[in-house]
C-alpha cells in the first residue's frame, strides 16, 4: 500500500503517508475512516507526509475533489511535509484559495508540523 492512514482521536489529528502511486484500492481504503473521524470529531486537522509520489489513478479525481468540497469546512489546519521540491510551491498555492490553515514542512520538520497542527485542538 502506498498510502497509510492513522488517526489521534485525543487531538482530533489524522495522518495520511504516501510513498508511490496512490491506486483506487488506496483511497478507498482511507476515505472511509476519513470520513467517519470527520464525522465524529466535527474539526479535525491533517498531518500529511509525502516521501514520494508517483502519481494517482484518475478514477480518484471525481470522488477525491467531491470529498474535498463536503470537508474542507471541517478541516483546520493541513501540514504537509515533504522535501520534493516541486509540492512546495503547489501547496502554498492551493493555500491561497482554502480557508483552511495550510503549512509545508520539510521532512526534518515532521515534529515541528506535528506541533503546529495540533495547536488548534
Amino acid at each position: 500500500m502506498t498510502l497509510i492512514y492513522s488517526e489521534d482521536d485525543s487531538t482530533k489529528t489524522a495522518t495520511i503517508a504516501v510513498s508511490g502511486k496512490i491506486t483506487k484500492e488506496d483511497y478507498d481504503a482511507a476515505i472511509t475512516p476519513m470520513q467517519a473521524f470527520i464525522d465524529k470529531h466535527g474539526s479535525v486537522n491533517f498531518i500529511e507526509i509525502v516521501e514520494s509520489f508517483a502519481g494517482f489513478e484518475p478514477s480518484i479525481i471525481w470522488p477525491g475533489l467531491k470529498f474535498d468540497m463536503a470537508n474542507l469546512k471541517h478541516i483546520d489546519r493541513v501540514a504537509v511535509v515533504s522535501d520534493i521540491g516541486w509540492i512546495s510551491p503547489i501547496t502554498k498555492a492551493t493555500g491561497y484559495f482554502m480557508s483552511t490553515k495550510l503549512r509545508m514542512f520539510d521532512m526534518s520538520e515532521l515534529e515541528e508540523a506535528q506541533a503546529w497542527v495540533r495547536s488548534s485542538a
